[in-house]
């Protein structure tokens, strides 16, 4: 095992590329038990906007022996005011044929998930839907230390304890339906897991939140309503 690649890594998660990406795949087949290389790949992909990040996300949340870490790691700069870019004029030169852009395109279906640090109960949330429960493994003293060594190095957060992932708190919270926790990024868990319903409520609640963006929001209602049809 590379020591001293991890370590580095570890210390610069940002900075974690293709190369290193591939590293980390070769790394997580040869030891699928440490928990590590599982969460420095998923980093890894979001940094790369790989389509392949949700999906690892959800592989990283199994194996992570802490959640809390983990969130604090992809939740690392990304911009809490997320720019929408609306109505861009695209010169097209020569259209040969017409180009169908669907629904499911649209609303980015499959695009990263991109949590922020404020975003714990969207978080939580995607771990409810996706029903992430951690996998037992057994650790060699090398992968222990490492492990050690990548919770030591993790900036801390401040939660309340048993607050944080918590299936009983998510259920209540999403039973009280609070405002305040409905972002884009939660409209878009429901989305990616099919719950439309939950995303049309989410997008009509940052409407009233967001009155200057509740054009685009009234568009992907739209979306998601047509995207129900199919």
């Amino acid at each position: 095992m590379n020591t001293e690649r991890i370590i580095s890594l570890i210390e610069s998660p940002n900075l974690i590329n293709r190369k290193d990406i591939t590293f980390l795949e070769d790394m997580s087949i040869k030891h699928p038990s440490f928990s590590i290389s599982h969460v420095l790949l998923a980093k890894g992909l979001l940094n790369t906007e790989s389509v392949r990040y949700n999906q690892k996300l959800k592989k990283a949340a199994l194996y992570s022996l802490n959640r809390k870490q983990l969130f604090r790691l992809i939740s690392q700069d990304v911009k809490k005011d997320k720019i929408v870019k609306e109505n861009i004029p695209i010169e097209v030169i020569k259209v040969e044929e017409e180009v169908i852009i669907t629904p499911k395109k649209e609303l980015k279906i499959g695009k990263p998930l991109e949590f922020d640090e404020t975003e714990e109960h969207s978080f939580s949330e995607w771990l409810s839907l996706t029903k992430v429960q951690k996998i037992n493994r057994e650790e060699t003293e090398e992968e222990t230390d490492l492990i050690n060594n990548f919770i030591k190095k993790s900036p801390t957060i401040k939660i309340e304890k048993n607050k944080f992932f918590s299936a009983t708190e998510t259920a209540k919270s999403s039973i009280i339906e609070n405002d305040e926790l409905v972002t884009e990024t939660l409209a878009r868990v429901y989305l990616e897991q099919e719950y439309f319903e939950k995303a049309i409520e989410s997008y009509k609640k940052l409407s009233l939140k967001y009155p200057k963006k509740s054009s685009f929001f009234a568009d992907q209602i739209n979306l998601i309503t047509n995207l129900k049809k199919k």
